[in-house]
């Protein structure tokens, strides 16, 4: 298919600086490029997903692209690399300065290398000549209007035409493209292959909307290798160890003295109230657990709630004779580490709990999940959710571990 060439011209970002232990490019840094291009048949695959998803939908789309990378590079395309695309502008981040963030501060980088060929941004822009980071083609992926015609679902995808992309580029104004390219997609993730054949001597291409192509392998093996190999920065994980040490009284990744839970209001209180409990809903489930549990006194609760609902929830159940805790960064942890590090330090404390339980369909609450299949922990301390006062509560699914 013939795509007609289109410069994007109006999106020239630069980054805002950083601190120096993260690196970043902005385009005035002298570090922003080496004297000489590096010139290599590197294809660079860069993607994004719609600005309203949050941290850990995003670490599933993560997945889903570092799975194709890898299943291709078996299948001779030794050249691809996954670029990870900085952490900018999440809605759900309230203390973020606006500003993009790199991998490392969240995960341990060698580990995701482990699996797939992953590269930080910051490393791209240090393989470049000029200060200006220029892709070859963005593909803006759109879904089709019906799914399901004719009652079947199809793998399918059909160029639409060239459109202009105005999203931006995680918040750097040195990034440009040669063509944007809308494009009707739906099916598996590997289908992508497809489009990026269209121009095999591209070098760097891009794919707006990661959240539409689905899973290829989803619950098999490379799946879980993958996941696997998504370890937290290690800074994180000493911080959440040490809490864990200090007030829930345990030193093993598995502990057997607390329950934890992810409680999740704002939004799904707000435009889910058929699925999440009220806050007396919320005490008594607990209360019902927790005398299944006899010897279980301290309770871990990571939650979004506001404070009124916290200092509520946390008197009642305090009242019942249980020992509640939040984790409460200091100053110096938000400034360095914001609202991404904190959600893993809770995810990290949630997962170490004897016994959890989750909110019904919260990305949260999957990845702590998985990370409870990895420590090994038997299912029926971990699939459990919290269930609306009344009415009916569907069961959580179970996605078991693969190992072979």
């Amino acid at each position: 298919m013939f795509l007609l060439p289109l410069l994007v011209t109006n999106l020239l970002l630069v980054a805002a600086e950083i601190d120096t232990e993260v690196q970043y490019c902005d385009k005035d840094a002298q570090n922003c490029g080496n004297e000489v291009e590096v010139v290599d048949d590197t294809k660079l695959i860069f993607y994004d997903v719609n600005p309203p998803e949050g941290f850990n939908l995003r670490r599933d789309v993560y997945m889903r692209f570092a799975v194709m990378v890898a299943e291709a590079r078996k299948k001779g395309r030794k050249n691809w690399e996954l670029v990870l695309p900085p952490w900018y502008n999440l809605y759900h981040w309230k203390s973020e300065k606006r500003v993009p963030i790199p991998w490392n501060k969240f995960f341990d980088i060698d580990s995701l290398k482990s699996f797939a060929p992953v590269v930080e941004m910051y490393e791209v822009f240090s393989r470049i000549k000029n200060d200006v980071l220029e892709l070859d083609t963005v593909y803006v992926l759109q879904n089709f209007e019906d799914s399901f015609e004719d009652g079947n679902f199809v793998e399918e995808w059909g160029i639409v035409g060239n459109c202009e992309y105005d999203e931006g580029f995680w918040g750097y104004k040195n990034i440009t493209a040669k063509e944007v390219v809308c494009v009707k997609f739906q099916g598996k993730i590997s289908k992508l292959k497809e489009l990026i054949s269209l121009h095999p001597h591209d070098k760097k291409i891009m794919f707006t909307h990661g959240e539409i192509p689905l899973h290829d392998l989803y619950g098999l093996k490379s799946y879980w290798d993958c996941r696997k190999s998504m370890k937290f920065n290690k800074k994180l994980e000493k911080i959440a160890k040490k809490y864990i040490a200090e007030y829930l009284d345990c030193n093993s990744k598995k502990c057997k003295n607390y329950l934890s839970v992810h409680w999740r209001r704002q939004d799904f209180a707000r435009s889910r109230g058929n699925d999440v409990p009220s806050i007396a809903g919320t005490v008594k489930q607990l209360h019902k657990n927790l005398r299944r549990l006899p010897e279980i006194k301290k309770v871990f609760i990571a939650s979004d709630a506001s404070m009124s609902e916290i200092n509520k929830l946390e008197k009642d159940l305090t009242e019942l004779g249980y020992e509640i805790h939040f984790f409460l960064p200091s100053l110096a942890i938000i400034n360095e580490y914001g609202d991404g590090g904190i959600a893993i330090i809770d995810q990290i404390i949630c997962s170490r709990a004897t016994y959890f339980i989750g909110t019904h369909e919260s990305t949260f609450s999957y990845r702590i999940q998985e990370e409870r299949e990895i420590l090994g922990f038997k299912s029926d301390t971990t699939f459990n959710r919290l269930c609306p006062d009344s009415g009916i509560c569907i069961k959580p699914s179970r996605w078991t571990i693969v190992n072979k």
